[in-house]
Protein backbone atom coordinates (compact mmCIF):
# COMPACT_ATOMS: atom_id res chain seq x y z
CA UNK A 1 0.00 0.00 0.00
CA UNK A 2 1.30 3.49 -0.87
CA UNK A 3 1.62 5.88 2.04
CA UNK A 4 1.44 9.64 1.39
CA UNK A 5 4.30 11.73 2.76
CA UNK A 6 5.51 15.28 2.46
CA UNK A 7 8.35 15.73 -0.04
CA UNK A 8 11.50 17.41 1.17
CA UNK A 9 13.28 18.95 -1.81
CA UNK A 10 16.90 18.45 -0.86
CA UNK A 11 19.86 18.94 -3.17
CA UNK A 12 21.23 15.45 -3.88
CA UNK A 13 23.52 14.10 -6.54
CA UNK A 14 22.11 13.66 -10.03
CA UNK A 15 24.49 11.75 -12.26
CA UNK A 16 24.96 13.87 -15.38
CA UNK A 17 27.54 13.18 -18.06
CA UNK A 18 28.71 15.58 -20.71
CA UNK A 19 28.51 19.34 -21.15
CA UNK A 20 25.75 21.33 -19.38
CA UNK A 21 24.48 18.33 -17.42
CA UNK A 22 23.43 16.42 -20.52
CA UNK A 23 24.28 12.93 -21.73
CA UNK A 24 25.28 13.40 -25.38
CA UNK A 25 23.92 10.80 -27.79
CA UNK A 26 25.28 10.31 -31.31
CA UNK A 27 22.78 11.45 -33.92
CA UNK A 28 22.14 9.35 -36.96
CA UNK A 29 20.22 12.12 -38.71
CA UNK A 30 19.71 15.85 -38.47
CA UNK A 31 16.52 17.78 -37.91
CA UNK A 32 15.46 21.36 -38.33
CA UNK A 33 12.91 22.88 -35.97
CA UNK A 34 11.31 26.20 -36.89
CA UNK A 35 8.21 26.26 -34.64
CA UNK A 36 8.40 29.70 -33.02
CA UNK A 37 4.83 30.93 -33.53
CA UNK A 38 1.61 29.98 -31.78
CA UNK A 39 -0.23 27.10 -33.40
CA UNK A 40 -3.90 26.59 -32.57
CA UNK A 41 -5.62 23.22 -32.95
CA UNK A 42 -9.38 22.86 -33.36
CA UNK A 43 -11.26 19.56 -33.20
CA UNK A 44 -14.63 19.88 -34.97
CA UNK A 45 -17.58 17.48 -34.83
CA UNK A 46 -20.04 17.95 -37.73
CA UNK A 47 -23.65 16.75 -37.56
CA UNK A 48 -26.48 16.83 -40.07
CA UNK A 49 -30.03 18.00 -39.46
CA UNK A 50 -30.94 14.69 -37.77
CA UNK A 51 -27.98 14.88 -35.39
CA UNK A 52 -25.93 12.21 -37.18
CA UNK A 53 -22.16 12.60 -37.42
CA UNK A 54 -21.01 13.64 -40.90
CA UNK A 55 -17.90 12.06 -42.42
CA UNK A 56 -16.02 12.51 -45.69
CA UNK A 57 -15.58 16.31 -45.66
CA UNK A 58 -12.41 17.94 -47.00
CA UNK A 59 -10.30 20.97 -46.16
CA UNK A 60 -12.14 23.02 -48.78
CA UNK A 61 -15.43 22.50 -46.91
CA UNK A 62 -14.24 24.51 -43.89
CA UNK A 63 -13.76 28.20 -43.14
CA UNK A 64 -12.17 29.47 -39.93
CA UNK A 65 -12.04 32.91 -38.31
CA UNK A 66 -10.39 34.29 -35.20
CA UNK A 67 -11.87 37.49 -33.77
CA UNK A 68 -13.68 37.99 -37.08
CA UNK A 69 -10.54 37.72 -39.25
CA UNK A 70 -10.25 34.84 -41.71
CA UNK A 71 -7.38 32.44 -40.99
CA UNK A 72 -5.48 30.10 -43.29
CA UNK A 73 -5.88 26.46 -42.25
CA UNK A 74 -2.38 24.92 -42.30
CA UNK A 75 -3.34 21.38 -41.28
CA UNK A 76 -6.40 19.19 -41.80
CA UNK A 77 -7.18 15.61 -40.84
CA UNK A 78 -10.32 13.49 -40.49
CA UNK A 79 -10.71 11.01 -37.63
CA UNK A 80 -13.37 8.33 -38.03
CA UNK A 81 -14.18 5.47 -35.69
CA UNK A 82 -14.59 1.99 -37.15
CA UNK A 83 -16.41 -0.40 -34.81
CA UNK A 84 -14.42 -3.35 -36.16
CA UNK A 85 -11.10 -1.76 -35.22
CA UNK A 86 -8.74 -3.89 -33.15
CA UNK A 87 -6.26 -2.58 -30.65
CA UNK A 88 -2.69 -2.22 -31.84
CA UNK A 89 0.01 -3.86 -29.72
CA UNK A 90 2.23 -1.52 -27.75
CA UNK A 91 5.69 -0.95 -29.13
CA UNK A 92 8.46 -2.27 -26.89
CA UNK A 93 11.69 -0.42 -26.14
CA UNK A 94 14.98 -2.07 -27.11
CA UNK A 95 17.13 -3.54 -24.37
CA UNK A 96 20.40 -1.56 -24.00
CA UNK A 97 23.77 -3.25 -24.21
CA UNK A 98 24.54 -2.28 -20.61
CA UNK A 99 21.97 -4.79 -19.35
CA UNK A 100 24.63 -7.40 -18.66
CA UNK A 101 26.10 -5.27 -15.86
CA UNK A 102 22.91 -5.34 -13.80
CA UNK A 103 20.65 -7.98 -12.33
CA UNK A 104 17.50 -6.58 -13.93
CA UNK A 105 16.28 -3.85 -16.25
CA UNK A 106 12.74 -2.54 -16.49
CA UNK A 107 11.51 -0.05 -19.09
CA UNK A 108 8.87 2.57 -18.33
CA UNK A 109 7.27 5.39 -20.27
CA UNK A 110 4.41 7.86 -19.88
CA UNK A 111 3.96 7.80 -23.65
CA UNK A 112 0.59 6.19 -24.42
CA UNK A 113 0.46 3.09 -26.59
CA UNK A 114 -1.04 3.91 -29.99
CA UNK A 115 -4.56 2.63 -30.60
CA UNK A 116 -6.87 2.47 -33.56
CA UNK A 117 -9.18 5.27 -32.35
CA UNK A 118 -7.83 8.81 -32.56
CA UNK A 119 -9.31 9.86 -29.23
CA UNK A 120 -9.32 8.82 -25.60
CA UNK A 121 -12.16 9.04 -23.09
CA UNK A 122 -12.03 10.11 -19.47
CA UNK A 123 -14.98 9.13 -17.28
CA UNK A 124 -15.02 11.48 -14.29
CA UNK A 125 -17.35 10.29 -11.52
CA UNK A 126 -17.79 13.48 -9.48
CA UNK A 127 -18.62 12.84 -5.80
CA UNK A 128 -17.47 16.32 -4.77
CA UNK A 129 -20.40 18.01 -6.53
CA UNK A 130 -22.97 15.20 -6.15
CA UNK A 131 -25.06 14.30 -3.09
CA UNK A 132 -25.10 10.65 -2.04
CA UNK A 133 -28.72 10.12 -3.17
CA UNK A 134 -27.65 10.76 -6.80
CA UNK A 135 -24.45 8.69 -6.66
CA UNK A 136 -26.03 5.24 -6.38
CA UNK A 137 -28.11 5.20 -9.62
CA UNK A 138 -25.20 6.76 -11.52
CA UNK A 139 -22.85 4.01 -10.34
CA UNK A 140 -25.30 1.35 -11.57
CA UNK A 141 -25.59 3.11 -14.93
CA UNK A 142 -21.80 3.31 -15.22
CA UNK A 143 -21.55 -0.46 -14.72
CA UNK A 144 -24.21 -1.06 -17.40
CA UNK A 145 -22.31 1.16 -19.80
CA UNK A 146 -18.96 -0.54 -19.20
CA UNK A 147 -20.45 -4.00 -19.72
CA UNK A 148 -21.29 -3.02 -23.31
CA UNK A 149 -18.28 -0.77 -23.97
CA UNK A 150 -17.79 -0.40 -27.75
CA UNK A 151 -14.60 -2.15 -28.93
CA UNK A 152 -11.35 -0.29 -29.55
CA UNK A 153 -12.04 2.70 -27.31
CA UNK A 154 -9.49 3.75 -24.71
CA UNK A 155 -11.26 4.70 -21.46
CA UNK A 156 -9.86 5.83 -18.11
CA UNK A 157 -11.87 6.09 -14.88
CA UNK A 158 -11.30 8.93 -12.40
CA UNK A 159 -13.20 9.82 -9.23
CA UNK A 160 -13.29 13.32 -7.75
CA UNK A 161 -13.94 13.41 -4.01
CA UNK A 162 -11.52 15.00 -1.53
CA UNK A 163 -9.11 15.06 -4.48
CA UNK A 164 -8.77 13.50 -7.91
CA UNK A 165 -8.26 9.73 -7.79
CA UNK A 166 -7.38 7.53 -10.77
CA UNK A 167 -9.24 4.21 -10.42
CA UNK A 168 -8.19 2.83 -13.80
CA UNK A 169 -5.71 4.11 -16.37
CA UNK A 170 -6.57 4.04 -20.08
CA UNK A 171 -7.64 0.61 -21.26
CA UNK A 172 -10.03 -0.93 -23.76
CA UNK A 173 -10.78 -3.80 -21.37
CA UNK A 174 -14.34 -3.73 -20.04
CA UNK A 175 -13.38 -6.20 -17.29
CA UNK A 176 -10.71 -3.90 -15.85
CA UNK A 177 -13.02 -0.89 -15.94
CA UNK A 178 -15.90 -2.82 -14.36
CA UNK A 179 -13.66 -4.06 -11.57
CA UNK A 180 -12.44 -0.51 -10.93
CA UNK A 181 -15.95 0.98 -10.98
CA UNK A 182 -17.16 -1.53 -8.38
CA UNK A 183 -14.61 -0.07 -5.98
CA UNK A 184 -16.37 3.33 -6.08
CA UNK A 185 -18.19 3.79 -2.78
CA UNK A 186 -20.78 6.52 -2.15
CA UNK A 187 -19.29 9.35 -0.16
CA UNK A 188 -20.79 12.45 1.39
CA UNK A 189 -18.37 15.34 1.73
CA UNK A 190 -21.10 17.58 3.21
CA UNK A 191 -20.40 20.21 0.54
CA UNK A 192 -23.48 19.86 -1.65
CA UNK A 193 -27.14 19.21 -0.88
CA UNK A 194 -29.77 17.23 -2.69
CA UNK A 195 -32.97 18.91 -3.89
CA UNK A 196 -34.72 17.59 -0.81
CA UNK A 197 -31.98 18.87 1.51
CA UNK A 198 -32.25 22.34 0.01
CA UNK A 199 -36.04 22.36 0.33
CA UNK A 200 -35.85 21.20 3.94
CA UNK A 201 -33.44 24.02 4.77
CA UNK A 202 -35.79 26.60 3.21
CA UNK A 203 -38.78 25.07 4.95
CA UNK A 204 -37.01 25.11 8.28
CA UNK A 205 -36.56 28.88 8.01
CA UNK A 206 -40.24 29.26 7.07
CA UNK A 207 -41.33 27.01 9.94
CA UNK A 208 -39.12 28.92 12.38
CA UNK A 209 -40.50 32.26 11.16
CA UNK A 210 -44.09 31.01 11.53
CA UNK A 211 -43.60 29.73 15.07
CA UNK A 212 -42.08 32.94 16.43
CA UNK A 213 -44.49 35.27 14.69
CA UNK A 214 -43.14 38.09 12.58
CA UNK A 215 -39.49 37.23 13.21
CA UNK A 216 -38.71 39.55 16.15
CA UNK A 217 -35.03 40.46 16.20
CA UNK A 218 -34.49 39.01 12.74
CA UNK A 219 -33.85 35.46 14.03
CA UNK A 220 -35.17 33.76 10.91
CA UNK A 221 -33.33 36.21 8.67
CA UNK A 222 -30.14 35.47 10.58
CA UNK A 223 -30.66 31.76 10.13
CA UNK A 224 -31.18 32.18 6.40
CA UNK A 225 -28.05 34.36 6.18
CA UNK A 226 -26.02 31.67 7.92
CA UNK A 227 -27.35 29.04 5.52
CA UNK A 228 -26.40 31.25 2.57
CA UNK A 229 -22.90 31.82 3.97
CA UNK A 230 -22.40 28.09 4.45
CA UNK A 231 -23.56 27.41 0.90
CA UNK A 232 -21.22 30.11 -0.45
CA UNK A 233 -18.25 28.67 1.44
CA UNK A 234 -19.02 25.15 0.24
CA UNK A 235 -19.29 26.43 -3.33
CA UNK A 236 -15.85 27.99 -3.05
CA UNK A 237 -14.35 24.73 -1.80
CA UNK A 238 -16.03 22.76 -4.59
CA UNK A 239 -14.95 25.27 -7.22
CA UNK A 240 -11.31 25.15 -6.09
CA UNK A 241 -11.29 21.35 -6.00
CA UNK A 242 -13.00 21.09 -9.38
CA UNK A 243 -10.60 23.45 -11.16
CA UNK A 244 -7.62 21.65 -9.62
CA UNK A 245 -8.98 18.31 -10.84
CA UNK A 246 -9.57 19.62 -14.38
CA UNK A 247 -6.01 20.96 -14.50
CA UNK A 248 -4.66 17.58 -13.36
CA UNK A 249 -6.70 15.76 -16.00
CA UNK A 250 -5.38 18.11 -18.70
CA UNK A 251 -1.78 17.54 -17.59
CA UNK A 252 -2.36 13.80 -17.38
CA UNK A 253 -3.67 13.48 -20.94
CA UNK A 254 -1.79 16.17 -22.90
CA UNK A 255 0.72 13.66 -24.25
CA UNK A 256 -1.97 11.42 -25.71
CA UNK A 257 -2.51 12.04 -29.41
CA UNK A 258 -5.80 13.38 -30.67
CA UNK A 259 -8.97 14.48 -28.94
CA UNK A 260 -9.81 13.82 -25.28
CA UNK A 261 -13.46 13.43 -24.36
CA UNK A 262 -14.24 14.23 -20.72
CA UNK A 263 -17.45 12.41 -19.73
CA UNK A 264 -18.29 14.26 -16.52
CA UNK A 265 -20.95 12.62 -14.33
CA UNK A 266 -22.16 15.10 -11.71
CA UNK A 267 -25.19 16.75 -10.14
CA UNK A 268 -23.71 20.24 -10.39
CA UNK A 269 -21.02 21.91 -12.49
CA UNK A 270 -19.59 24.95 -10.67
CA UNK A 271 -17.14 26.05 -13.37
CA UNK A 272 -17.37 28.32 -16.39
CA UNK A 273 -14.96 27.97 -19.31
CA UNK A 274 -14.83 30.83 -21.76
CA UNK A 275 -14.55 34.58 -21.94
CA UNK A 276 -16.44 35.40 -18.73
CA UNK A 277 -13.96 33.99 -16.21
CA UNK A 278 -13.99 37.20 -14.18
CA UNK A 279 -17.64 36.56 -13.26
CA UNK A 280 -16.97 33.16 -11.71
CA UNK A 281 -18.99 32.29 -8.66
CA UNK A 282 -16.62 31.90 -5.73
CA UNK A 283 -14.24 34.49 -7.20
CA UNK A 284 -13.12 35.33 -3.66
CA UNK A 285 -11.62 31.82 -3.50
CA UNK A 286 -10.44 31.32 -7.09
CA UNK A 287 -8.48 33.97 -8.96
CA UNK A 288 -9.51 34.59 -12.59
CA UNK A 289 -5.92 33.97 -13.77
CA UNK A 290 -5.98 30.49 -12.22
CA UNK A 291 -9.29 29.73 -13.94
CA UNK A 292 -7.98 31.03 -17.28
CA UNK A 293 -4.86 28.91 -16.95
CA UNK A 294 -7.03 25.84 -16.37
CA UNK A 295 -9.02 26.75 -19.48
CA UNK A 296 -5.85 26.92 -21.54
CA UNK A 297 -4.60 23.62 -20.14
CA UNK A 298 -7.82 22.02 -21.41
CA UNK A 299 -7.32 23.77 -24.75
CA UNK A 300 -3.75 22.50 -25.06
CA UNK A 301 -4.89 18.99 -24.20
CA UNK A 302 -7.64 19.17 -26.89
CA UNK A 303 -10.22 18.21 -24.28
CA UNK A 304 -13.95 18.42 -25.00
CA UNK A 305 -16.35 18.32 -22.05
CA UNK A 306 -19.52 16.20 -22.06
CA UNK A 307 -21.39 17.16 -18.86
CA UNK A 308 -23.94 14.50 -17.83
CA UNK A 309 -26.40 15.61 -15.15
CA UNK A 310 -27.15 12.98 -12.50
CA UNK A 311 -30.34 14.73 -11.42
CA UNK A 312 -32.28 12.62 -13.91
CA UNK A 313 -35.61 13.38 -15.52
CA UNK A 314 -37.58 15.99 -13.54
CA UNK A 315 -41.16 16.75 -14.44
CA UNK A 316 -41.79 18.95 -11.40
CA UNK A 317 -40.01 20.30 -8.36
CA UNK A 318 -39.80 18.93 -4.86
CA UNK A 319 -42.92 20.17 -3.12
CA UNK A 320 -42.80 21.54 0.39
CA UNK A 321 -45.03 18.66 1.49
CA UNK A 322 -42.22 16.27 0.50
CA UNK A 323 -39.81 18.01 2.85
CA UNK A 324 -41.61 16.77 5.92
CA UNK A 325 -42.10 20.21 7.46
CA UNK A 326 -45.44 21.02 5.87
CA UNK A 327 -44.89 24.68 5.04
CA UNK A 328 -47.66 24.45 2.45
CA UNK A 329 -50.20 24.19 5.25
CA UNK A 330 -48.43 26.78 7.36
CA UNK A 331 -47.51 29.29 4.72
CA UNK A 332 -50.18 28.72 2.13
CA UNK A 333 -50.03 28.12 -1.58
CA UNK A 334 -48.06 31.26 -2.37
CA UNK A 335 -45.07 29.96 -0.43
CA UNK A 336 -45.35 26.59 -2.12
CA UNK A 337 -45.49 28.24 -5.55
CA UNK A 338 -42.43 30.31 -4.65
CA UNK A 339 -40.47 27.18 -3.68
CA UNK A 340 -41.37 25.46 -6.93
CA UNK A 341 -40.39 28.57 -8.90
CA UNK A 342 -37.02 28.64 -7.11
CA UNK A 343 -36.42 25.01 -8.03
CA UNK A 344 -37.42 25.67 -11.63
CA UNK A 345 -34.95 28.58 -11.71
CA UNK A 346 -32.19 26.37 -10.31
CA UNK A 347 -32.84 23.72 -12.97
CA UNK A 348 -32.83 26.33 -15.73
CA UNK A 349 -29.52 27.73 -14.44
CA UNK A 350 -28.01 24.22 -14.32
CA UNK A 351 -29.14 23.48 -17.87
CA UNK A 352 -27.76 26.81 -19.15
CA UNK A 353 -24.44 26.27 -17.38
CA UNK A 354 -24.04 22.74 -18.72
CA UNK A 355 -24.93 23.79 -22.27
CA UNK A 356 -22.40 26.63 -22.10
CA UNK A 357 -19.70 24.31 -20.72
CA UNK A 358 -20.25 21.91 -23.60
CA UNK A 359 -20.59 24.71 -26.17
CA UNK A 360 -17.32 26.37 -25.14
CA UNK A 361 -15.31 23.13 -25.29
CA UNK A 362 -16.89 21.28 -28.23
CA UNK A 363 -18.90 18.66 -26.36
CA UNK A 364 -22.59 17.93 -25.74
CA UNK A 365 -24.58 18.40 -22.52
CA UNK A 366 -26.95 15.65 -21.30
CA UNK A 367 -29.57 16.95 -18.88
CA UNK A 368 -33.06 15.74 -18.02
CA UNK A 369 -32.44 12.05 -18.73
CA UNK A 370 -32.38 8.94 -16.57
CA UNK A 371 -30.49 6.92 -19.19
CA UNK A 372 -26.96 7.80 -18.07
CA UNK A 373 -25.46 4.75 -19.80
CA UNK A 374 -26.83 5.95 -23.14
CA UNK A 375 -25.44 9.43 -22.50
CA UNK A 376 -21.99 7.93 -21.89
CA UNK A 377 -22.18 5.83 -25.03
CA UNK A 378 -23.32 8.73 -27.21
CA UNK A 379 -20.54 10.93 -25.81
CA UNK A 380 -17.88 8.41 -26.82
CA UNK A 381 -19.38 7.87 -30.28
CA UNK A 382 -19.66 11.62 -30.85
CA UNK A 383 -16.10 12.34 -29.73
CA UNK A 384 -14.57 9.60 -31.90
CA UNK A 385 -15.61 11.14 -35.24
CA UNK A 386 -14.16 14.59 -35.81
CA UNK A 387 -11.96 16.80 -37.96
CA UNK A 388 -8.74 18.44 -36.76
CA UNK A 389 -7.87 21.88 -38.09
CA UNK A 390 -4.72 23.81 -37.20
CA UNK A 391 -3.72 27.39 -38.00
CA UNK A 392 -1.23 30.08 -37.07
CA UNK A 393 -3.17 33.16 -35.93
CA UNK A 394 -2.48 36.36 -37.83
CA UNK A 395 -2.45 38.12 -34.47
CA UNK A 396 0.48 36.60 -32.59
CA UNK A 397 0.35 39.07 -29.70
CA UNK A 398 0.14 37.53 -26.23
CA UNK A 399 -2.34 40.16 -25.08
CA UNK A 400 -4.07 38.17 -22.34
CA UNK A 401 -7.46 38.46 -24.08
CA UNK A 402 -9.89 35.72 -24.93
CA UNK A 403 -9.66 35.16 -28.70
CA UNK A 404 -12.92 33.95 -30.22
CA UNK A 405 -12.86 31.22 -32.85
CA UNK A 406 -15.59 30.58 -35.40
CA UNK A 407 -15.62 27.55 -37.71
CA UNK A 408 -18.10 27.34 -40.58
CA UNK A 409 -18.92 25.01 -43.44
CA UNK A 410 -19.29 26.18 -47.00
CA UNK A 411 -22.41 24.03 -47.21
CA UNK A 412 -25.44 24.87 -45.07
CA UNK A 413 -27.68 22.72 -42.91
CA UNK A 414 -25.05 21.33 -40.56
CA UNK A 415 -24.24 21.96 -36.90
CA UNK A 416 -20.68 22.15 -35.60
CA UNK A 417 -19.22 21.56 -32.14
CA UNK A 418 -15.74 22.91 -31.38
CA UNK A 419 -13.80 24.93 -28.82
CA UNK A 420 -14.85 28.57 -29.05
CA UNK A 421 -11.58 30.27 -28.17
CA UNK A 422 -8.50 30.53 -25.99
CA UNK A 423 -6.67 32.97 -23.74
CA UNK A 424 -3.42 34.43 -25.12
CA UNK A 425 -1.51 35.08 -21.92
CA UNK A 426 0.53 38.28 -21.86
CA UNK A 427 2.85 37.01 -19.11
CA UNK A 428 4.27 33.68 -18.02
CA UNK A 429 2.55 31.67 -15.35
CA UNK A 430 3.23 32.93 -11.84
CA UNK A 431 2.83 29.44 -10.38
CA UNK A 432 5.63 28.00 -8.27
CA UNK A 433 7.38 25.25 -10.25
CA UNK A 434 8.86 23.64 -7.15
CA UNK A 435 5.44 23.37 -5.50
CA UNK A 436 3.88 22.11 -8.74
CA UNK A 437 6.58 19.46 -9.11
CA UNK A 438 6.23 18.51 -5.46
CA UNK A 439 2.50 17.92 -5.91
CA UNK A 440 2.92 16.13 -9.25
CA UNK A 441 5.16 13.37 -7.84
CA UNK A 442 2.79 12.47 -5.02
CA UNK A 443 1.96 8.78 -5.49
CA UNK A 444 -1.80 9.17 -6.03
CA UNK A 445 -1.50 12.04 -8.52
CA UNK A 446 -2.12 10.88 -12.12
CA UNK A 447 0.93 10.86 -14.36
CA UNK A 448 1.46 14.10 -16.23
CA UNK A 449 2.16 13.62 -19.95
CA UNK A 450 2.78 17.26 -20.92
CA UNK A 451 6.45 16.28 -21.16
CA UNK A 452 7.17 12.84 -22.59
CA UNK A 453 9.51 10.62 -20.56
CA UNK A 454 11.12 7.21 -21.05
CA UNK A 455 13.19 5.57 -18.32
CA UNK A 456 15.23 2.42 -17.82
CA UNK A 457 15.55 1.21 -14.22
CA UNK A 458 18.68 -0.84 -13.55
CA UNK A 459 19.55 -2.57 -10.27
CA UNK A 460 22.76 -3.92 -8.81
CA UNK A 461 23.09 -6.49 -6.03
CA UNK A 462 24.07 -3.79 -3.52
CA UNK A 463 20.67 -2.09 -3.62
CA UNK A 464 21.85 0.58 -6.05
CA UNK A 465 19.04 1.64 -8.35
CA UNK A 466 19.99 3.64 -11.42
CA UNK A 467 17.33 5.41 -13.49
CA UNK A 468 18.43 6.46 -16.98
CA UNK A 469 15.83 8.78 -18.53
CA UNK A 470 15.20 10.54 -21.81
CA UNK A 471 13.00 13.62 -22.19
CA UNK A 472 11.45 14.37 -25.58
CA UNK A 473 12.00 18.00 -26.56
CA UNK A 474 8.77 18.28 -28.54
CA UNK A 475 6.84 20.22 -25.88
CA UNK A 476 9.72 22.06 -24.25
CA UNK A 477 10.29 25.82 -24.42
CA UNK A 478 13.83 27.05 -25.09
CA UNK A 479 14.82 30.72 -25.34
CA UNK A 480 16.89 31.81 -28.34
CA UNK A 481 19.78 34.15 -27.52
CA UNK A 482 21.86 36.56 -29.63
CA UNK A 483 24.78 34.12 -29.81
CA UNK A 484 22.62 31.57 -31.61
CA UNK A 485 22.22 29.31 -28.58
CA UNK A 486 19.00 27.98 -27.11
CA UNK A 487 18.73 27.87 -23.35
CA UNK A 488 16.34 26.52 -20.76
CA UNK A 489 16.09 25.09 -17.26
CA UNK A 490 14.63 21.85 -15.95
CA UNK A 491 13.82 20.75 -12.42
CA UNK A 492 14.29 17.00 -12.02
CA UNK A 493 13.07 15.05 -8.99
CA UNK A 494 13.14 11.30 -8.30
CA UNK A 495 11.41 9.98 -5.15
CA UNK A 496 11.15 6.41 -3.82
CA UNK A 497 7.95 5.59 -1.90
CA UNK A 498 7.99 2.46 0.24
CA UNK A 499 5.35 0.12 -1.14
CA UNK A 500 6.20 -3.02 0.82
CA UNK A 501 3.02 -4.89 1.92
CA UNK A 502 2.62 -4.86 5.70
CA UNK A 503 5.28 -2.21 6.17
CA UNK A 504 4.64 0.24 9.01
CA UNK A 505 3.65 3.61 7.56
CA UNK A 506 6.45 6.12 7.23
CA UNK A 507 6.05 9.15 9.46
CA UNK A 508 6.09 12.66 8.07
CA UNK A 509 9.42 13.26 9.81
CA UNK A 510 11.18 10.52 7.85
CA UNK A 511 13.11 11.65 4.80
CA UNK A 512 12.22 9.82 1.62
CA UNK A 513 15.01 8.47 -0.60
CA UNK A 514 15.21 11.00 -3.40
CA UNK A 515 17.43 13.04 -5.67
CA UNK A 516 16.69 16.57 -6.84
CA UNK A 517 18.61 18.83 -9.21
CA UNK A 518 18.33 21.60 -11.78
CA UNK A 519 19.56 21.05 -15.33
CA UNK A 520 20.79 24.15 -17.15
CA UNK A 521 20.35 23.60 -20.89
CA UNK A 522 22.58 25.40 -23.37
CA UNK A 523 22.62 24.23 -27.00
CA UNK A 524 24.42 25.59 -30.02
CA UNK A 525 22.83 24.93 -33.42
CA UNK A 526 24.33 21.47 -33.96
CA UNK A 527 23.65 20.32 -30.38
CA UNK A 528 20.07 21.52 -30.69
CA UNK A 529 19.49 19.53 -33.87
CA UNK A 530 20.95 16.34 -32.35
CA UNK A 531 18.98 16.70 -29.13
CA UNK A 532 15.76 17.35 -31.07
CA UNK A 533 16.13 13.78 -32.39
CA UNK A 534 17.57 11.94 -29.41
CA UNK A 535 16.02 13.88 -26.54
CA UNK A 536 17.59 15.12 -23.33
CA UNK A 537 19.20 12.30 -21.35
CA UNK A 538 20.04 12.25 -17.66
CA UNK A 539 20.76 9.60 -15.05
CA UNK A 540 19.82 9.44 -11.36
CA UNK A 541 20.87 6.98 -8.70
CA UNK A 542 19.41 5.90 -5.35
CA UNK A 543 20.49 3.35 -2.75
CA UNK A 544 17.49 1.46 -1.40
CA UNK A 545 16.97 -1.23 1.21
CA UNK A 546 15.33 -4.51 0.14
CA UNK A 547 11.61 -4.14 -0.41
CA UNK A 548 8.95 -2.94 -2.84
CA UNK A 549 9.01 0.68 -3.98
CA UNK A 550 7.15 3.03 -6.24
CA UNK A 551 9.58 5.40 -7.93
CA UNK A 552 8.18 8.73 -9.05
CA UNK A 553 10.15 10.74 -11.58
CA UNK A 554 9.11 14.34 -12.17
CA UNK A 555 10.44 16.94 -14.61
CA UNK A 556 9.35 20.60 -14.76
CA UNK A 557 10.14 23.02 -17.60
CA UNK A 558 10.70 26.38 -15.89
CA UNK A 559 9.94 28.34 -19.08
CA UNK A 560 6.56 26.83 -19.95
CA UNK A 561 5.62 25.33 -16.55
CA UNK A 562 4.88 22.05 -18.32
CA UNK A 563 5.27 18.90 -16.24
CA UNK A 564 6.09 15.30 -16.98
CA UNK A 565 5.89 12.51 -14.40
CA UNK A 566 6.51 8.80 -14.57
CA UNK A 567 5.40 6.06 -12.15
CA UNK A 568 7.75 3.05 -11.80
CA UNK A 569 6.94 0.16 -9.42
CA UNK A 570 10.04 -1.91 -8.63
CA UNK A 571 11.23 -4.56 -6.20
CA UNK A 572 14.69 -4.46 -4.65
CA UNK A 573 15.98 -7.86 -3.51
CA UNK A 574 18.40 -8.76 -0.73
CA UNK A 575 22.12 -8.30 -1.47
CA UNK A 576 23.31 -11.11 -3.67
CA UNK A 577 19.76 -12.25 -4.46
CA UNK A 578 19.35 -13.18 -8.12
CA UNK A 579 16.38 -11.80 -10.00
CA UNK A 580 14.06 -14.25 -11.63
Amino acid sequence: MIRPCFLLLVSCSLTALGQNGLVPNPAANSATLTATTRLVYEDVVVRDGQGRVVQGLTLNDFKLKEDGASQQIDYFDEHAYASSAAQKPAASMPTPSSAKKWESITDFTNVPSPGTVDSVNIVLFDLLNTPVVDQLPARRALLNFLISLPPGHQVALFVLSDRLHMFQNFTSSSDRLIEASRAINPKSLLLTDSKLDKQQADDYVTEFEHLIGRDPGGAAAGLKKQNDQDASYNLGVRLTGTLRALAQLARATSGYPGRKNLLWLSSSFPVTLGAQMEFLQGAAVVQPDDARETTNLLTTAQMAVYPISLLGLETEGVSTASSGLGSVALGGGAKSDSSLRDQFTDRAALRAGMNDLAFQTGGIAFVGTNDFARALRLSIEDGSNYYTLAYRPQNQKADGRFHKIRVELVRKGYSLSYRRGYFAFDKPSTSNSVLELNAAVEPETPESTMLTLKSEVEQSGAGIVKVASTLDMANMTLVSTDDGHRRGKLLVLLVAYDDTPGMVAQTLSEALPQTFAMLNLDFDASQYQRTAIDGISFTQQLKLKPGSYRLRLGVADLQSHRLGTLDMPIHVGNPGQQSK
